[in-house]
């Protein structure tokens, strides 16, 4: 931070030297052609005399090759010009160069030059080149202040988005440490249960809901590894997930499964992708108030499959729906706003699909599409 201080302090007073010196530059030019005038004016004289032209005159007028001018008389006549353009200047009369005393008027105010028989006459000038390119300077470095500021930001911001990549890493993976003693000791408590003759109707349930914690605890732990991807037939994987939250959603929700095909055949990880799938299904319950519909179809096209998770809930906020995927973004008032971002990191970096929000409208639904190439 005292480094991005002292470098925009160091720009700002660069500037301010570099405004000086085009001010200065401006009225060293202006002096100039002040003294160029006089310089005319003293040479027209002498011609009038028959005197001899002082070579100090004729310097002044020969040596001054920057600063481009056209000198015209009361009537606006073109008299004479200097510095200018040989092509806008083949003819003292042509059209291109009046066009260019219309630029040299706007450019500053005009030096008047009044001679004793009254025959007066006005100099328009421009700027010299070096008065040009030091006008362009400070846009210049503007616009190096604002790309090394970008960059400082840039660098800034991919290591912070590091620091909590490792931390969330870090945590998930010590969350599915911490789960696996508990969850070692549970299934030897059922399987002694079983053992005791406990009936079926209530071990099953258990076992289920014990799978699905391990389940979630190798899903914890494959957080910041590179997940190993098999062929597996994700209609199944999906309708196995839908079938399980279905089940414990509330009576009011209608579910709906589609697939195109018995049988879809993709090279994924299975429980990265099935955690995808349930996160998706899960918002949709916690957008459907009392009674909707949920659908998640498959459609399998020649080079894709699209996955659709469809709901008739509450929808998301059109001030939301572009940021929806970033970390901390959520609908929810006690989400963390980080199941969408783990699910687009792991359909676009782990699979290089897609994931988006197709459409949303207020009490309407939600439409997430999930896109993966074969």
């Amino acid at each position: 931070m005292a480094i991005l201080v002292a470098l925009t302090a160091t720009v700002v007073f660069i500037l301010w030297s570099l405004f000086q010196l085009v001010k200065q530059t401006e009225i060293d030019e202006r002096q100039r052609m002040e003294v160029w005038a006089l310089a005319q004016k003293q040479f027209v004289k002498d011609i009038d005399l028959n005197d001899d032209v002082d070579p100090l005159i004729f310097e002044v007028l020969t040596s001054e090759n920057s600063i481009p001018m056209i000198v015209v008389d009361e009537h606006d006549n073109i008299v004479s010009f200097n510095n200018i353009d040989p092509q806008r200047a083949l003819l003292k009369d042509s059209l291109l160069l009046k066009n260019t005393l219309k630029v040299l008027i706007k450019q500053n105010d005009p030096i008047e030059i009044v001679f004793e028989n009254a025959v007066n006459q006005r100099m328009y000038y421009g700027q010299s080149t070096i008065l040009e390119k030091l006008k362009l300077y400070p846009g210049a470095l503007l616009l190096l202040l604002l790309t090394i500021s970008g960059l400082v930001f840039f660098y800034l911001r991919t290591a912070q988005i590091a620091v909590q990549n490792k931390l969330w890493t870090g945590m998930a993976k010590e969350t599915a440490h911490q789960l696996g003693t508990p969850l070692s000791s549970l299934m030897g408590w059922v399987s002694m249960l079983k053992t005791k003759g406990v009936e079926d109707t209530i071990t099953r349930p258990m076992e289920a809901d014990l799978k699905r914690l391990e389940t979630i605890t190798n899903r914890f732990s494959k957080i910041g590894s590179l997940p190993i991807k098999k062929n597996i037939d994700i209609v199944r994987a999906s309708r196995d997930v839908f079938e399980y939250l279905a089940g414990k959603a509330s009576q009011g929700i209608a579910f709906t499964f589609y697939s195109s095909t018995n049988e879809i055949h993709l090279k994924v990880n299975k429980e990265l992708y099935c955690w995808v799938v349930e996160n998706l299904l899960n918002n949709a319950i916690d957008a459907v108030v009392g009674e909707g519909i949920i659908e998640l179809s498959l459609l399998e096209e020649k080079d894709r499959v699209l996955i659709n998770v469809i709901d008739t809930g509450k929808g998301i906020p059109k001030r939301l729906v572009k940021r929806i995927f970033q970390p901390g973004v959520t609908t929810k008032k006690r989400g963390w706003g980080l199941g969408l971002s783990l699910c687009r990191r792991i359909i676009e970096d782990y699979h290089q699909g897609s994931i988006q929000v197709r459409s949303s409208s207020k009490d309407k639904g939600t439409h997430f599409e999930i896109v993966l190439h074969k």
